[in-house]
């Protein structure tokens, strides 16, 4: 990974989207906004001149618009195979899941997306690096240890932030496997995933 490691446990936000104690299911779309907003890592495939390539990348997701906005290495294949061809494919999960966030009593879930990416604009920079380390690091004081400094995401600076904006989205069947066993996905439509405003879920 380019990305830099994360302290484990990684922090846990509250708000809205906590547990909250419920046991009817979540609908697809509000589970959908729970796994961009609590988990942290994404596998993104991408494809370039020399063939295909797999990277996982620490990502925040970022709302109205839905993008999800990491940053690595210029340099790093995945970002150079971005360059070259932005469409791009990705699985997103969570385990260790209980009450209302375990889909059907299972621990687990996850997504899997098509989009596109490209490098963010001088003029998305300042937002994207701030939500980024605000999200990751809420703690002011453990955030100024692990920012880098902004000027290295600039110009001829080795790193770049990314954004990635969903096309399509599949979310894990849990319903369909304690019927048959069979690992499935179902789609979502990616407006529905949106929020109405900042911190708010629609639906």
């Amino acid at each position: 990974m380019s990305d830099p490691p994360l302290p484990i446990p990684l922090p846990v936000r509250g708000g809205p989207h906590a547990d909250s104690g419920a046991t009817h299911p979540r609908p697809a779309p509000e589970r959908s906004r729970f796994l961009l907003d609590r988990a942290r890592f994404v596998t993104l495939a991408t494809e370039g001149p020399n063939g295909p390539w797999a990277a996982t990348v620490n990502f925040v997701a970022r709302w109205r618009p839905l993008v999800l906005v990491w940053y690595s290495l210029r340099e790093a294949t995945h970002s150079m195979n971005i360059v070259a061809q932005p469409r791009v494919s990705g699985s997103i999960f969570l385990t260790g899941l209980t009450g209302p966030n375990a889909p059907s009593g299972i621990p687990i879930d996850g997504a899997q997306f098509v989009g596109n990416c490209r490098e963010a604009t001088a003029g998305e920079l300042p937002d994207y690096y701030e939500h980024y380390y605000a999200t990751n690091f809420p703690d002011p004081g453990i955030r100024a240890e692990w920012a880098l400094p902004i000027e290295t995401f600039r110009d001829d600076g080795p790193r770049r932030f990314y954004r990635l904006e969903f096309e399509r989205w599949w979310l894990y069947d849990a319903q369909r496997w304690t019927v048959d066993k069979n690992d499935t996905r179902f789609e979502v439509a990616v407006p529905e995933i949106e929020l109405t405003n900042e911190g708010e879920w629609a639906g």
